[in-house]
């Protein structure tokens, strides 16, 4: 953490929430930055999210995925932007500023609780990103 000896100042912006990129923003926030974890899909996790096992150890993916979501997520110095992409990078090494363009998620993040009740009777049925592009329901 900053010290007033060492004090941190500004923020850093990791791309892509994969694993290595979670990996990295709490390292990076754990150094006493503040970070922003930004993903362009809707979750973070990556292709590992989307493992059973890992190569070659045979590990359970979700096994070594799930405890550093929950620490990124419970993390005071991190904030996770998802659904979102790099429109502009502007100004030069340690003092730049970046556009970022977010998709809507058509829901308020506030009120939203992740049971699926609105996916239930949602008129709309589209493939899933996740799935490879899958059916969600069958039809």
């Amino acid at each position: 953490m900053a010290t007033e000896a060492n004090p941190k100042i500004g923020a850093v912006m990791v791309v892509g929430g994969g694993i290595a990129g979670m990996q990295a923003a709490l390292d990076t926030a754990n150094a006493g930055y503040k970070v922003y974890l930004v993903e362009q899909d809707i979750s973070l996790g990556g292709v590992m999210a989307q493992l059973d096992k890992t190569f070659p150890t045979n590990d359970c993916s979700t096994c070594m995925l799930s405890p550093r979501l929950i620490e990124v997520a419970m993390h005071p110095d991190i904030e996770i932007i998802t659904l979102a992409q790099i429109e502009a990078l502007e100004g030069e090494p340690g003092n730049f500023t970046v556009t970022l363009r977010q998709t809507p998620r058509y829901i308020d993040i506030d009120k939203c609780s992740a049971c699926g009740a609105c996916a239930d009777v949602c008129p709309v049925e589209l493939p899933s990103i996740f799935d490879e592009w899958r059916p969600v329901r069958p039809s």
